[in-house]
Formats: C-alpha cells, sequence, structure tokens
C-alpha cells in the first residue's frame, strides 16, 4: 500500500520539522516542506500530495488561506490551516470557496493533530 503524501506549508522551520516528524511517525510521507503561498502551490501541481498542512501566515505574496484556495480551485485537495489564533474573516473566506479545509490552533495537541488528519483524509 502506497504511503499517502502530506506537504508541509509553514515558514517557521522547527515548526515545520516537528510536523515533518509527527507525520512520519503517524506513516506519512512528507515530500516537501515550503515556506511561501506559491511555492505550495507550485509543489500541489507537481507531488499532488493527499493533503497539505498550510500555515496561514506565510512568507511571500501570497497568504495561505489565498493559496489553500486556489490549491482547492485547481486540485481539489484538502488544506489543514494551522495558526496561532483563527480569525473569522479568513474562515468565511474558505467557507465562500467551499474549500476542504480544517484547522489546528498552535500549539498543536497531539490528538487533535491526529484526527483532523484522519478526518481530512478520509472526506
Amino acid at each position: 500500500m502506497e504511503k499517502k503524501k502530506i506537504i508541509i506549508a509553514e515558514d517557521e522551520n522547527i515548526i515545520a520539522l516537528d510536523l515533518k516528524k509527527k507525520l512520519e511517525n503517524l506513516g506519512f510521507l512528507v515530500p516537501n516542506i515550503v515556506n511561501t503561498g506559491d511555492m505550495a502551490i507550485k509543489f500541489a501541481a507537481i507531488i499532488r500530495p493527499n493533503l497539505i498542512l498550510m500555515d496561514i501566515t506565510l512568507k511571500g505574496k501570497l497568504n495561505g488561506i489565498d493559496a489553500g484556495i486556489e490549491i482547492w480551485k485547481r486540485y481539489k485537495i484538502p488544506i489543514i490551516y494551522i495558526t496561532a489564533y483563527i480569525d473569522d474573516i479568513s474562515i468565511k473566506k474558505c467557507i465562500k470557496f467551499k474549500c476542504n479545509f480544517d484547522y489546528l490552533i498552535k500549539p498543536i495537541d497531539n490528538d487533535d493533530f491526529t484526527n483532523k488528519i484522519a478526518h481530512a483524509l478520509v472526506a
């Protein structure tokens, strides 16, 4: 059985590496870590992952919300957003575009992390 692929879009290196370790310990393949919205879109096209973990605030022109919406419109890849806080405007924007998304709040709870990954991959 082929491992599920998950891209991490996170501009804080320590957080990205911690997420990668958690995912690999759960048996997932993490083919790429990116730190900009543009790179997330580029690698979504190349790798076609099963899921993307996307920080809402990324380096570059595109934030995580806008990159996630673009990825969903083009490739229908589900997104789990990572944020230190939830902002109603961002959530409303995702709902407007009917994106398949969920979110995790930093610091990330391990049980919540595992449950949301599993849910996103069967949805």
